[in-house]
């Protein structure tokens, strides 16, 4: 059963892959980039799963962080309805 997760990172010089995070993250399911090195992601993996596929990618002086959300959120993020609709339609559904 897929669930609700967040995915954040920073990529630190050398060796920025930012196609090959995004490409993996793609891979995960359902997504939508919100901030520069933010996704909201719902997927039938686990968050040890995800990061060891990003970790493929990423460098030992990267950071990373998985978590599952829940359906209880607030913020002002430069989104509009479209954004707003495939987070709540894809996202959080039930």
């Amino acid at each position: 059963m897929s669930k609700p997760y967040m995915i954040s990172y920073d990529l630190s010089e050398p060796g920025q892959k930012y196609e090959d995070v995004f490409d993996a993250i793609k891979s995960f399911g359902s997504y939508i980039n919100l901030q520069k090195s933010f996704w909201l992601v719902r997927s039938n993996l686990t968050p040890n799963q995800m990061s060891n596929k990003l970790e493929n990618v990423i460098d030992e002086n990267d950071s990373l962080f998985i978590c599952e959300l829940v359906d209880n959120y607030a913020g002002q993020a430069d989104v509009g309805e479209k954004e707003r609709e495939f987070i709540k339609k894809e996202i959080f559904k039930n």
